[in-house]
């Protein structure tokens, strides 16, 4: 308990004027709670890893001969899974994986809805139709609608995208839940990629790769991991794929072959942070569920008719303001709460927000404050 009270996760770090997405490219008078991105440090090893690259002054094409022994073992120490390093392909960013994905299967990509961005926009960039799935939504809790993904299936698609933990409705998987996915896909012959970006960020039960799940995902699909979110690196893409198949792993790097070099403070970082960081991510992990406690005892509080998930994974809070007479609450919440949040319609569900409560305890109070100044006025 010593160790992780070293991390001050109530640093008010001012982003303001630091080249921030998050915070630059929007009127300087709102609050961001929107894109993917903390507002805390990152790890301490991580930086003192940058520093050390930087100071030795040299930036030539570089490798990091460990990284596939330090991945293999963040995958024994936080899942309990054996993992061979030639299962790994290191990537320079998520995305571009995705992209290259696309190409490894005939017909429309599957894929539910509401979903991440990146995985939404990236079939159609790379000439590909979609075929999407509403997730059923019981009162705030989703789950998979196996009937409805199999009328996609039948639309011809071979390649099927999971986002777990869900991007944005906070779903992780149950192992009964990923049994049935791996059922679905061997029934229809699908290849099945899975963006398993914040499986760092779990609250409720243990994260499981896709890959682990049974025979026929070990060999039949992509899994693909990356410490931007875990660690708050987004600024320094890395990823990596694990594919235990290798046929399909030798045609995904032949997919992959134009992809640009890893960056020498990108690869620096992902190993200080796969390698060095344990006891500041669980930490962070015990921060955003305290974080995520708190947000749902002032929403059911003082926002009574709001709609809104309980998030068993990520720092995303899906939100449906309407109940409460907002007819476009992304827009309201800019106007009137001065706060800006990610709009729904962007993950193919309009009328929802999705806000990002990675932040100091102090900056998500002032949100919650905010919002029921609105609401008082509202009412």
């Amino acid at each position: 308990m010593g160790e992780k009270n070293m991390y001050n996760f109530n640093e008010l770090v001012n982003r303001h004027g630091t080249h921030s997405v998050k915070w630059d490219e929007i009127d300087g008078n709102l609050l961001p709670m929107w894109i993917a991105d903390m507002d805390f440090k990152a790890p301490p090893a991580v930086l003192k890893a940058l520093r050390d690259e930087a100071e030795y002054g040299i930036f030539g094409y570089s490798t990091h001969e460990n990284i596939p022994g330090i991945l293999k073992k963040w995958m024994q120490d936080e899942f309990s899974l054996a993992v061979e390093e030639d299962w790994i392909v290191l990537l320079p960013a998520v995305i571009p994986a995705f992209r290259a994905a696309c190409s490894l299967a005939d017909g429309p990509v599957i894929m539910h809805v509401p979903n991440y961005t990146g995985l939404l926009n990236t079939p159609p960039a790379a000439g590909k139709k979609t075929v999407l799935s509403p997730l059923k939504n019981t009162n705030e809790f989703y789950e998979m609608d196996f009937g409805d993904m199999q009328r996609c299936a039948g639309e011809g698609g071979k390649l099927f995208f999971l986002c777990n933990p869900h991007n944005p409705v906070g779903r992780v998987y149950t192992r009964d839940e990923l049994e049935e996915v791996s059922r679905f896909a061997k029934k229809n012959n699908l290849i099945v990629m899975s963006d398993e970006v914040h499986c760092g960020l779990v609250f409720d039960r243990p994260h499981i790769p896709y890959f682990s799940v049974d025979d026929y995902s070990m060999q039949n699909s992509i899994t693909i991991i990356g410490p931007a979110k875990t660690y708050n690196i987004p600024g320094l893409p890395f990823g990596f794929a694990v594919i235990p198949g290798a046929g399909l792993r030798a045609d995904f790097v032949k997919a992959c072959y134009t992809l640009p070099e890893i960056g020498i403070f990108n690869l620096t970082a992902a190993a200080a942070a796969y390698g060095e960081s344990h006891e500041w991510k669980n930490a962070l992990v015990d921060y955003l569920r305290s974080n995520r406690d708190y947000l749902e005892e002032r929403l059911k509080k003082n926002f009574g008719g709001a709609k809104f998930t309980h998030v068993e994974g990520t720092y995303l809070q899906w939100i449906d303001l309407r109940p409460m007479g907002i007819v476009n609450p992304f827009q309201w919440l800019v106007d009137n709460s001065k706060i800006y949040t990610s709009d729904g319609k962007i993950y193919g569900t309009p009328g929802y927000v999705r806000m990002n409560f990675g932040t100091t305890r102090a900056r998500l109070t002032e949100a919650l404050d905010r919002m029921e100044e609105s609401f008082k006025k509202l009412k």
